[in-house]
Formats: C-alpha cells, structure tokens, sequence
C-alpha cells in the first residue's frame, strides 16, 4: 500500500519511468479499490448508504485520474513508447484493452527472442 500512495503522490511526474512491477502493482490495488467500493455500492440496501458509497465512488475515481494517466504514460515511457498512445484509450473498449496489453509487455524489450534473432541476422550479413 505503501508504494500506491507513493505513487499516487508522483500525479505531476510524466516524464519518468515506471517499471512493470510497479504499473502491475498500482493497477492491481487501484481495481481493487474501486471494485471494493462498487460491490460495497450493490451490497448495500439502504437508499441513503448508496447514494453515499456512489459519491465516495465517484469522487475516488475522479481524485485518482490524473495519477493513473501520469502511471500510464511513465510505463509507456520506460517501453520506449509514444506518451500520446493513452490516446487510444479514448477508443471505448479496445483502445483501453490494447493500452493495458502494451503497459503490461516486458521492461526489456531487446532481451526478446524476437530482437535477439534480428541482431544475429545482422551480425551475420
């Protein structure tokens, strides 16, 4: 819990870099909360609660935006990406699948077996 806070302090910092770990970590507490937050919402009869847990919903997701969009564009920094691909998350469903998809890739990129193959094809040329 310690280093989400910690990130959630970083809201400004978009020019750094975030590792796979700690994007995995953030993502994973972050969807917990609010997940907790919304079973808590449904699990509740009483008209006055729900409206009161939807408020703390509301105002937690919208309190935690501007951490989560610096937590995305530092990782895709860190994969040597474009920052303006958290645009595609705009895209309703698939635009946000294919960002958590290239978050969630390997740190280092030019370990792959892919890359490793091309750099022994070029030394062989």
């Amino acid at each position: 819990m310690k280093k989400y806070i910690e990130m959630l302090k970083k809201f400004n910092d978009f020019y750094g870099t975030e590792s796979r770990e700690e994007f995995a970590h953030f993502a994973l507490i972050h969807t917990a909360i609010i997940c907790v937050l919304t079973f808590l919402c449904y699990a509740t009869d009483h008209a006055f609660a729900v409206k009161v847990l939807h408020t703390i919903t509301g105002l937690f997701i919208v309190g935690t935006i501007l951490s989560s969009i610096a937590v995305f564009v530092r990782r895709l920094n860190a994969l040597g990406r474009n920052p303006k691909l958290i645009f595609a998350a705009l895209i309703p469903v698939l635009g946000l699948l294919y960002l958590i998809f290239v978050c969630f890739k390997n740190d280092g990129a030019e370990h792959s077996p892919v890359s490793i193959l091309a750099v022994k094809r070029q030394q062989s040329l």
